[in-house]
């Protein structure tokens, strides 16, 4: 048993440092690629959701576009910190840590503070408060329903 819990937390930590790779390469990237990153992202959405948005206009793609394009970077922001959050509330769950939803959280918004200050030093980008909050929103969010599911988790195994 020793030796599966090891191997989950390995498996936890590389999760964890996967996914703040992701953060990091994403945030490498200077601001034309970023959008060119986020464009793509938000076409793919728009095609899933708006029946027969391949044969509108250019003129009516691009007011679409230009309407959601802002929501859907914001929701990447939420989105990828969300995955954080999630890693890092499973992680010191397996650590069996105090106040691991504190702890999650706490280091989930660091590295969104730090995230906004590496984009100072990207080409076109910059850092933004709001995205910090994005960010935090997205980590607290996560480590709150993996707290429920681990809730749920141990109620259900009394049970049996």
């Amino acid at each position: 048993m020793k030796s599966r819990r090891k191997r989950l937390i390995a498996f936890l930590w590389l999760l964890v440092i996967a996914v703040a790779a992701m953060i990091f390469y994403f945030s490498s990237e200077n601001s034309e690629e970023s959008m060119q990153t986020s464009t793509g992202l938000t076409v793919f959405v728009l095609r899933l959701v708006i029946p027969g948005y391949d044969g509108l206009s250019a003129r009516e793609k691009g007011a679409i576009l230009q309407q959601v394009a802002h929501f859907v970077r914001k929701a990447a922001h939420f989105t990828e910190f969300a995955m954080l959050g999630a890693s890092l509330r499973l992680l010191f769950h397996a650590l069996a840590l105090r106040r691991p939803v504190l702890i999650a959280w706490g280091a989930g918004t660091l590295y969104a503070c730090t995230d906004e200050v590496h984009q100072m030093f990207v080409e076109g980008r910059g850092a933004m408060w709001q995205d910090v909050c994005i960010d935090s929103a997205g980590v607290l969010a996560a480590v709150l329903l993996v707290t429920l599911w681990l809730r749920w988790r141990a109620k259900r195994k009394r049970r049996t």
